[in-house]
C-alpha cells in the first residue's frame, strides 16, 4: 500500500474495504496462476485463468487506488481543520 497510508480515524471503514478488495484479488491471482501452473488438476482452462488474472490486477489497482485517495482526503481533511 501507499506510504502515508494510516488504518485509523473517520477513514478507517474506507480503508478496511480497501485492504478487503486487495486481498482478494491476490486470493484470485494465487487461484489462477495455480490453473496455469497445473492444468491437469479439475480441467481447468487456461485461456479462463489468464483473464482471471488480468481482473485480479485490475481488482488490486482499484483498491490500491481507494486507499490512496482516502488518505489523500484525510490528509486534506486536516489540513484544513489546522
Amino acid at each position: 500500500m501507499a506510504t502515508g497510508v494510516r488504518h485509523s480515524g473517520p477513514m478507517n471503514g474506507v480503508y478496511h474495504t480497501a485492504m478487503a478488495g486487495m486481498v482478494a484479488a491476490q486470493s484470485q491471482m494465487v487461484g489462477a496462476a495455480r490453473a496455469i501452473a497445473n492444468p491437469g488438476i479439475d480441467g481447468t482452462d487456461t485461456l479462463r485463468a489468464m483473464v482471471d488474472m488480468k481482473q485480479a490486477e485490475a481488482s488490486h489497482s482499484a483498491a490500491a487506488t481507494v486507499a490512496r485517495t482516502a488518505s489523500d482526503m484525510e490528509d486534506r481533511l486536516l489540513d484544513i481543520l489546522a
